[in-house]
C-alpha cells in the first residue's frame, strides 16, 4: 500500500487554493464576494471574475477531497490507488494540457501516470 498518490493529491489542492490566495486576479474577486456575499452583480466582467475565482478555490477544494478519499480507501483496503483512478486523472489531465498547456494539469496528468505506473497486482483480480 502506498499513501503517496493521496499526498500528492492533497498536496496539488492545497497548492491551487493557495495559488487561488495568493494571486491578487483571483484574491481580490474573493474578496468581493466575502464583502457582499454575492457573484450575482449587474456587471458581467465582474460577474465572470468572481466566477472564475470561486470555481478556482472549488477545484482545489475537490483535490483535497479525492486525495483525502483515497487516503481512506489505502488504509482500509490496504491496497494501491485502483488503476481506474489512474486512468481517470490521466484523462483529465490530458483533456487539461490540450485545452490549457500552460496550467497546472500536467500535476494532474503526472499524477495519473504515477498511479498506472505503480501498477496494481490486486485491485482488478477477484479473490476468492
Amino acid at each position: 500500500m502506498s499513501l503517496t498518490s493521496s499526498n500528492l493529491l492533497v498536496s496539488t489542492g492545497i497548492f491551487h487554493s493557495g495559488v487561488g490566495l495568493i494571486i491578487p486576479e483571483l484574491r481580490d474577486p474573493l474578496l468581493r464576494i466575502a464583502t457582499e456575499c454575492t457573484t450575482q452583480i449587474a456587471d458581467v466582467n465582474d460577474r465572470y471574475e468572481r466566477q472564475c475565482s470561486f470555481w478556482f478555490q472549488v477545484a482545489g477544494i475537490m483535490m483535497i477531497s479525492q486525495g483525502y478519499l483515497l487516503r481512506k480507501y489505502c488504509l482500509a483496503t490496504k491496497k494501491k490507488a485502483p488503476q481506474w483512478f489512474g486512468w481517470y486523472l490521466s484523462g483529465m489531465g490530458t483533456v487539461g494540457v490540450i485545452v490549457m498547456p500552460a496550467s497546472g494539469f500536467w500535476l494532474i496528468l503526472g499524477q495519473g501516470l504515477f498511479i498506472l505506473y505503480q501498477g496494481d497486482d490486486t485491485n482488478d483480480k477477484k479473490t476468492k
